[in-house]
């Protein structure tokens, strides 16, 4: 008959020996089937994975939520000022008045797509209630900003009637997606009407190559190229087959003086100018 002290001993070295054997089956475990700690961790990891996937949203470079498709697994990256990242560089805003056209504009977005550049458009409300679906797509892709409902001069309108012509070309731009900041005058006449009516900054050019007149698409390429300098505003018109056919073309001979492509509102922003409403603003030199 044991005693109640080796009884008790017993018991304790009883309950040791449980304890250790579990870890002594993982070494053995792990001596002969080295991979099997790997391969547990692993599906660790990407079972925690997957149950996050839904539990966070698409953030792009700049901060802003992406919209449509599945959520991913978010990556903030740190927004770097553009003005850093063209440092030193030759820079040109294209710009394109008057449409959009249902006969030249679509072709012209399918250029700039292909050539990865981003340009603005000054439309006409006229024609932007014509093709909805263009202006949808222009303010999808570009700056879209005004260029007056029907291309009336503003000096010869009211302080009143430039207001609510703005107004008007407001809600068109909005209905698509887009958001009015800038309108430019037409026939690039700015007077007191102009400078109150519109409440917005006015952007006029400095290079025409007067594409409405020659109609030619090498002698617009020619122009084009010839005039551009660093900070210029480009105007043209994207009603014409000849500036649409143009325009690869001069994206091409001013990328190899080394020039790239931002919107009018990009170029401000890159040189620093905070543009002031009812001032016309015509380039944007370093």
């Amino acid at each position: 008959m044991m005693s109640r002290r080796g009884a008790g001993k017993r018991k304790r070295l009883s309950g040791a020996g449980r304890r250790s054997a579990v870890p002594e089956r993982w070494r053995r475990l792990n001596r002969e089937l080295p991979w099997l700690k790997f391969a547990v961790l692993s599906a660790v990891v990407v079972l925690g994975l997957w149950l996050g996937v839904g539990c966070w949203q698409e953030i792009d470079e700049t901060g802003v939520e992406a919209s449509g498709g599945y959520a991913a697994l978010a990556v903030v990256v740190p927004v770097q000022k553009r003005g850093q990242d063209l440092e030193g560089k030759k820079l040109v805003a294209l710009t394109f008045d008057d449409g959009p056209s249902a006969a030249t504009t679509g072709r012209l977005l399918d250029i700039l797509a292909e050539k990865g550049v981003k340009v603005t458009f000054f439309v006409l409300g006229s024609r932007a209630e014509q093709n909805p679906e263009l202006l949808k797509r222009q303010v999808a892709e570009h700056e879209v900003e005004s260029h007056t409902m029907g291309h009336i001069e503003m000096t010869k309108m009211s302080t009143e009637a430039v207001r609510v012509d703005t107004e008007q070309m407001r809600g068109i731009i909005e209905a698509a997606g887009g958001k009015l900041e800038l309108v430019r005058p037409p026939y690039g006449s700015v007077g007191v009407s102009a400078r109150e009516g519109t409440g917005t900054p006015l952007m006029l050019w400095t290079v025409d190559p007067e594409d409405w007149r020659v109609r030619d698409a090498a002698t617009v390429r020619q122009r084009v190229v010839g005039a551009a300098f660093d900070g210029a505003i480009i105007l043209m018109h994207d009603i014409y087959d000849s500036t649409v056919e143009a325009v690869g073309g001069i994206i091409d001979d001013l990328r190899v003086q080394g020039y790239e492509f931002l919107t009018v509102s990009e170029l401000a922003e890159v040189r620093g100018v905070e543009m002031v409403n009812g001032v016309a603003y015509g380039s944007f030199r370093p």
